[in-house]
């Protein structure tokens, strides 16, 4: 809720970006609001979580458990216990012979699936 004295372009915008579904990080001690649609991945390292998109890597305060209830489950994807992916933004995956899931994203990012999500990513592409 927003209570102010007068309806200003600056009231309008800050309106605009709460309402649109996006998730905020922190990068050099700012916060940025990240829409969903231009997540890419989320993904934890050194016990940190991160967002990436295609202007950078921001991090979040949430748990991994919590944004995977946030996301949009036809458009976000769990790949790993450490990574959820923009399905959207998949350009490739590859299946080795050793049963690891190669997944390249926008941007030339290339990360791995773990093999117990494998059937779930199979689910996901069927329907």
């Amino acid at each position: 809720m927003i209570h102010t004295a007068a309806l200003t372009d600056e009231v309008l915008l800050a309106q605009r970006l709460l309402e649109d579904e996006s998730i905020h990080g922190y990068r050099d001690g700012e916060i940025v609001l990240m829409p969903m649609g231009s997540l890419l991945r989320i993904y934890t390292e050194d016990q940190k979580v991160y967002a990436q998109t295609a202007d950078g890597i921001c991090q979040l305060r949430q748990r991994m458990y919590v944004l995977e209830e946030l996301l949009d489950k036809r458009v976000f994807l769990r790949i790993s216990n450490a990574e959820i992916v923009n399905s959207r933004a998949i350009l490739r995956m590859d299946l080795s012979v050793t049963g690891t899931v190669g997944v390249e994203l926008q941007g030339g990012i290339r990360t791995y699936a773990s093999r117990r999500y494998v059937k779930k990513i199979r689910e996901f592409f069927r329907v």
